[in-house]
């Protein structure tokens, strides 16, 4: 019986039109300084801070940044969270879902210019919100699900997650024991997987109230729901 539905965010609920930020910022690099791009952009999204400039800022040494550098890199954030909007669907199937059972947000993000998520009537929708930033804990680290897990209070097999990665949200909730709903919205080739996963596919959110509803009834997979 699913009981909750945790929601991941970029490219699921959210989407930047200006594209990725942190490709932005890989591309204000020099050559010298993308070798630590990697590590930079990990630490973006599991560590708190309270501004871009101020995480820039501890970078300045590691990474040799000019001024100019951090200021043009701080715009990048400011941008994206400028720029953010949902996808048309995206607050009507949370508000259908919610009907149903619990929801709750994962997500790999940093700490700062998450001001949208108010914008946007995330905040409102969304109670329950877990940020790698805040957690230290990446998807598909099982323990980020875990985390998830414990503050809902629920078995593995009473949550689903809803997400377009099928790397983090896909593998990482079948790993936990979660049913896993994978938003499809650009038709890729589904990665190899075990048939009896209990997994669905859907090409938007539109969909995931009523996936919910069939799952709650008893059905457990993408084809016992057709």
């Amino acid at each position: 019986m699913i009981r909750a539905v945790v929601f991941d965010l970029w490219n699921t609920l959210v989407h930047s039109p200006g594209g990725d930020p942190f490709q932005h910022l890989q591309r204000l690099l020099s050559p010298d300084q993308a070798g630590l791009f990697p590590e930079l952009k990990r630490e973006a999204m599991d560590r708190p801070y309270p501004d871009a400039r101020t995480f820039l800022a501890g970078w300045m040494d590691r990474l040799s940044l000019s001024g100019r550098q951090v200021l043009d890199m701080a715009e990048v954030f400011q941008a994206a969270a400028e720029d953010a909007a949902c996808f048309p669907e995206a607050i009507a199937a949370l508000e259908g879902t919610r009907r149903l059972a619990r929801i709750a947000l994962l997500s790999n993000t940093q700490s700062f210019d998450m001001g949208f998520l108010s914008r946007l009537g995330l905040e409102r929708v969304l109670p329950v919100r877990c940020l790698s930033a805040d957690t230290g804990l990446l998807k598909p680290d099982p323990l980020a699900f875990e985390h998830v897990q414990k503050h809902l209070g629920l078995f593995p097999g009473e949550i689903a997650m809803v997400g377009d990665s099928w790397r983090d949200d896909i593998s990482g909730a079948l790993g936990a024991g979660w049913t896993a709903i994978w938003v499809n919205r650009s038709g890729k080739p589904r990665p190899p997987c075990d048939p009896d996963d209990p997994l669905v596919e859907v090409p938007d959110l539109a969909p995931v109230p009523a996936v919910i509803r069939e799952l709650q009834a008893g059905a457990r997979c993408s084809t016992c729901l057709g």
